[in-house]
């Protein structure tokens, strides 16, 4: 025993003595060990033809960009799509029809038969060549076809493959010298964790362990978990099955119902960017952009002098909800004098499979929200009603169909292929988690339809809820305001914007909101896991918001910091409470920032 003891003293004070080195240094060397696996692929990459800025993809909404691959579709498929939805080809059914409207091929190759093959094709559309393992004999083609770009990467494995889909979106970026870090790019990368000095194994444990036990007791049958860190996704896993029947395992690019997350995915964006173009001011009366509060002749309005800060921050004594569907029920049964089984010029608003509701029941949605009572005083309220009203009055601002300038002025640019309305018509069904029962509307299984029923009285697509997405791609649209608007090489917000809207509105009215982000709890910082939101140590400037569903979403200037928790919770049922009995999403956020805490003191 004292041998034991001897020795363990010796070992301290052999690592104390040696010049510049300590304990904390030799265990982070430790740790550092799978990210040199990275290194080394990573410093193995040469580029044989074009330049380190010209590799990535730029501008995703301008370039039709198609994968041709040797093996291995689905490995490609889950790394490229955590950048974009785009087509994935093996090369033996490669034809000129099939590329047709693609303006830009990537070849992944590793066996000379294989690129033999492809040059055979003489494709005149821009080029870029990947490849994997030994040197490849493609000089000879390079005046019969037009190749932009060429570097190999001297590995085949699917590590390998993760870089080079790193380095075409810009996730990670091309440096000439041998390099003890892996330079980021303007994307998120996807590196292990031990990039940024943390412990990948000791954060799997502990996350693995909290959400194990939750889907053990059924407070939910799967989830996604993603953190990003810095720019980089530090952890990013799926765990449990879509339902409790356990046929179907979750998977990465697997699409949830938002819920309320919308409302800082959906409305809130195109807010924040008419305030950007002098569209709407803040402190200006809601009315002055939404007619139909307007107090005028013949037209009742108590919302009148209401301001859209008010609005957005749940100050404006608003009713919480109104539940539009009863009112459409006889006894229990869809009232004909509204629904239909079949899609018509008046029927539009599709509620579920061969079920149509009245398009002019939006008037009477907006009537009802119009007439509804104030409440009695001036202070926090959550309220959904004017989510209600955002798509349409956000079309009338910017003369253009809400969902076609969400797309074009967010999704499509960030490569957020999956972030959608209606997923059924955009999505394989099979990527859509199923959310609850409905015994009392829809009266069937909810799946890839709104699971709340005031956005699906509005053919789901509302401001309130109706949003489904992958986490991946909530991801880009989140990362974007924490990087103070800008992402992937284009500012869609200003940081002004982004500053104003992220702040406390009404600190001295004891509301926490800011404008229509939520935000920590005053004196979050003192409370215990069991009382605070989000997490005790989520700093004051973090800000996000959760959804129904059981979704949750939080950002942290501070510690540049995205954590998304993604579940359906509310499978089969909505009474199910457990998910906020065992603080399962602050447990698992406050993981990461002990983690980030502790590396921190340490440095």
């Amino acid at each position: 025993m004292m041998n034991k003891i001897f020795l363990s003293i010796l070992l301290i004070i052999f690592c104390i003595s040696i010049p510049g080195n300590t304990i904390n240094d030799s265990l982070r060397i430790k740790k550092d060990s799978i990210y040199t696996k990275y290194l080394s692929v990573y410093n193995s990459i040469k580029l044989s033809k074009g330049d380190a800025d010209s590799i990535a993809f730029k501008q995703l909404e301008n370039c039709r960009i198609a994968f041709i691959v040797e093996d291995e579709l689905k490995v490609w498929k889950d790394l490229i799509w955590r950048y974009q939805q785009i087509p994935i080809f093996h090369y033996s059914e490669v034809n000129d029809s099939l590329l047709k409207g693609i303006d830009h091929c990537v070849f992944a190759v590793k066996s000379q038969a294989y690129l033999d093959d492809l040059l055979k094709l003489k494709l005149r559309l821009p080029l870029t060549v990947v490849a994997l393992g030994d040197s490849l004999d493609y000089g000879r083609a390079l005046d019969d076809i037009n190749i932009k770009t060429i570097f190999s990467i001297a590995d085949t494995t699917n590590l390998a493959k993760d870089l080079a889909v790193q380095l075409l979106f810009d996730g990670i970026r091309l440096c000439n010298n041998e390099n003890q870090t892996i330079p980021q790019g303007s994307r998120l990368s996807y590196l292990p964790a031990q990039h940024n000095q943390l412990c990948e194994s000791k954060l799997s444990n502990q996350v693995d362990s909290v959400v194990e036990n939750a889907i053990k007791v059924k407070a939910f049958p799967g989830c996604r978990v993603f953190v990003a860190y810095k720019g980089n996704v530090i952890f990013n896993k799926a765990y449990g099955y879509h339902t409790y029947d356990e046929r179907i395992k979750v998977q990465h690019q697997d699409v949830y119902d938002l819920a309320s997350v919308t409302k800082i995915a959906g409305p809130l964006p195109l807010i924040m960017k008419a305030c950007d173009n002098q569209l709407m001011d803040l402190d200006q009366s809601f009315s002055r952009y939404w007619k139909d509060w307007k107090k005028r002749l013949f037209h009742r309005s108590n919302k009148n002098d209401i301001t859209v800060r008010e609005v957005l921050a749940h100050q404006a004594r608003l009713q919480p909800y109104i539940n539009y569907y009863p009112s459409l029920m006889k006894n229990d049964v869809y009232d004909d004098r509204y629904f239909s089984f079949n899609p018509d010029e008046k029927h539009a608003l599709k509620i579920s499979d061969n079920l149509y509701l009245k398009n002019r029941f939006k008037k009477e949605v907006y009537k009802q929200i119009r007439k509804s009572d104030l409440l009695p005083e001036a202070k926090y309220k959550y309220s959904g009603l004017s989510y209600m009203i955002y798509p349409q009055l956000l079309s009338g601002l910017f003369e253009q169909p809400y969902e076609a300038l969400l797309y074009e002025q967010f999704f499509k640019p960030l490569g957020a292929s999956s972030l959608c309305y209606n997923p059924l018509d955009k999505v394989a069904p099979a990527r859509i988690v199923p959310t609850e029962y409905d015994h009392k509307f829809r009266k069937t299984q909810i799946k890839g339809y709104v699971h709340d029923e005031a956005a699906a009285v509005m053919g789901g697509v509302s401001g309130n809820a109706g949003l489904f997405g992958s986490a991946d791609d909530l991801a880009k649209l989140m990362q974007m305001y924490l990087q103070k608007g800008e992402y992937g090489h284009r500012r869609y917000l200003s940081e002004e914007i982004i500053n104003e809207f992220t702040r406390v509105q009404f600190p001295d009215n004891d509301n926490r909101r800011g404008a229509g982000f939520d935000k920590p709890l005053f004196g979050n910082d003192t409370l215990s896991i069991q009382d605070s939101y989000p997490a005790p140590e989520v700093s004051s400037v973090s800000y996000g918001h959760s959804g129904f569903t059981g979704t949750f979403v939080w950002m942290d200037p501070k510690y540049e910091l995205l954590f998304i928790f993604l579940s359906n919770r509310v499978y089969p049922t909505r009474e199910n409470p457990l998910i906020y009995r065992m603080n399962v999403r602050p447990t698992i956020q406050q993981i990461f920032y002990k983690a980030i805490l502790e590396l921190e003191s340490s440095d």
